[in-house]
Parts: structure tokens; C-alpha cells; sequence
């Protein structure tokens, strides 16, 4: 077989034999002196059959205790913040579950006492719930911590130095 050198692009013949039972074999090209690396002739190389297929769309999913989370069609929900450098902004909830925290979460606070992803919110019809995620400073129902807590229509929950209201509304008609 011959060999083509990435230096200076002329062809060197390699003996089949001098891999033994190796797939890569360096030799030193004769008219530039460039190291070479032949990779064996018995070698196969793998060629890559396309698996691209459509996803369906998710359409639920489920948290730890394995309850399907759905956002009801009925009601609006949406987090109000109403302690803490955003108060006054209000989140709607677009999605059965939303990670709150102060890094790459579906809502980013401005608040270095909040973890990164700090807790989630997590809706299963008529059901809400908040879900620590492990935070650093804990998430706080009644200033107490919790681990998963329910809420209810105007229930606050503390996040670093905010606190935030859940809200239910009505859909306009």
C-alpha cells in the first residue's frame, strides 16, 4: 500500500506486514524525513448509519413520585414576586414544571442567597406543589424548609431574599 505524506505530499509503499498485529504503524518518510502514521489496511473503518428520527412531542411528564404533570385548561397560574429586588413581577406559569433559581434556570432571580437551581414548581391539574432541589439556603413554606410542600391560590414560598405568591386566575373568556 503507499502512503501519502501530509508534509510534502509524495507517496511512500508500506508492506502490508510490518503492522503485524497492530492497526496503526508510525515509519519515518524517506524523502522528508516527517514522521508518518499508516493505519492498517485490514482496519475497517466504521461507517455511520443515520438514526435522525422525528421525537413525538412530550406531552407530560412526571416528578419524583411519579405523578403526571399537566397545567389544567381551566385556570391561569402564574408566581408573583412580592418581597425581594424584583417584587412586582409577575411569572406565568407556562409549563407543568418550572425550575426557579439564580443560574440556568426557566426563572432567573437577581440573588446571590438563592442556588442556582434552587426549587422547582410543579402543577399536576389542580394540584401545585414546590419542590426544593437541593438548594444551599432551603426553600421556606411558613419559614419553615421543606422539601416538597403544596400550594394553594396565594401561597408565598421563600427563595434566597425573595418571596413569591402563587396565583390562580380565571382564563379571559
Amino acid at each position: 500500500m503507499n502512503v501519502q505524506c501530509h508534509a510534502c505530499g509524495k507517496d511512500q509503499p508500506v508492506a502490508d506486514d510490518v503492522f503485524g498485529n497492530q492497526d496503526v504503524y508510525w515509519l519515518k518518510y524517506v524523502a522528508c524525513g516527517q514522521a508518518i502514521r499508516a493505519v492498517s489496511p485490514t482496519l475497517r473503518t466504521l461507517r455511520m448509519e443515520s438514526t435522525a428520527q422525528v421525537a413525538s412531542p412530550v406531552t407530560a411528564e412526571l416528578n419524583l413520585e411519579g405523578r403526571e404533570l399537566w397545567l389544567p385548561e381551566g385556570p391561569h397560574l402564574s408566581l408573583k414576586v412580592v418581597e425581594g429586588e424584583e417584587t412586582g413581577t409577575v411569572f406565568p406559569l407556562s409549563k407543568a414544571r418550572i425550575v426557579i433559581g439564580r443560574g440556568k434556570a426557566d426563572i432567573t432571580l437577581n440573588d446571590l442567597t438563592a442556588s442556582r437551581l434552587h426549587c422547582a414548581v410543579e402543577v399536576s391539574g389542580q394540584e401545585v406543589f414546590v419542590r426544593d432541589l437541593g438548594s444551599s439556603n432551603g426553600t421556606l413554606v411558613n419559614d419553615q424548609p421543606v422539601a416538597v410542600a403544596p400550594l394553594g391560590d396565594g401561597s408565598t414560598f421563600r427563595v434566597g431574599m425573595h418571596v413569591l405568591q402563587l396565583q390562580i386566575n380565571p382564563r379571559p373568556a
